[in-house]
């Protein structure tokens, strides 16, 4: 297999992962190696495919769907490792729709480790405060900015 003709399996297979996970099809573990490495922020790293689920578990307390916007996906591919930004929207347990339209997107970024067609190694960085709970934190960040004080010059 050419390395173009292996990146191009391993995209199929990251774009195969987020078609299942917006699914909760739990064959998405297919996906991994028995010994793989998942992080995920507030949760940690899950090792073994074996405590994947206890992470999925988690997710589907908060979220009741996720889709993640796959004609929106770019990728940057360095050997065994593929990068992926995206975006993605869904709905709380409780019915509130995520992104809320002050933010226009949520946005995230997943790093992949292959080891064959496998997934070996899976970090995902993003904010997991999809429906602005965090008030204090929005609030800062979407205030306009303050005028520098002083003369400056």
């Amino acid at each position: 297999m050419t390395q173009d003709t292996l990146k191009k399996s391993r995209i199929e297979v990251i774009r195969q992962f987020y078609a299942k996970l917006d699914q909760a099809d739990a064959t998405l573990l297919d996906l991994f190696t028995e010994d793989t490495e998942v992080f995920f922020p507030k949760f940690g790293t899950a090792k073994g495919k074996s405590s994947l689920g206890e992470l999925g578990k988690r997710f589907a307390l908060e979220i009741d769907m996720i889709q993640h916007i796959q004609d929106k996906f770019r990728f940057i591919s360095d050997g065994e490792t593929l990068v992926l930004e995206g975006q993605m929207r869904g709905v709380m347990q409780t019915g509130e729709r995520w992104p809320a339209p002050q933010t226009g997107s949520h946005h995230f970024c997943s790093v992949f480790e292959f080891e064959d067609l496998l997934i070996k190694r899976l970090s995902t960085y993003l904010d997991p405060d999809f429906n602005l709970e965090d008030k204090k934190r929005v609030k800062n960040y979407q205030q306009p900015p303050k005028a520098e004080e002083g003369g400056g010059g």
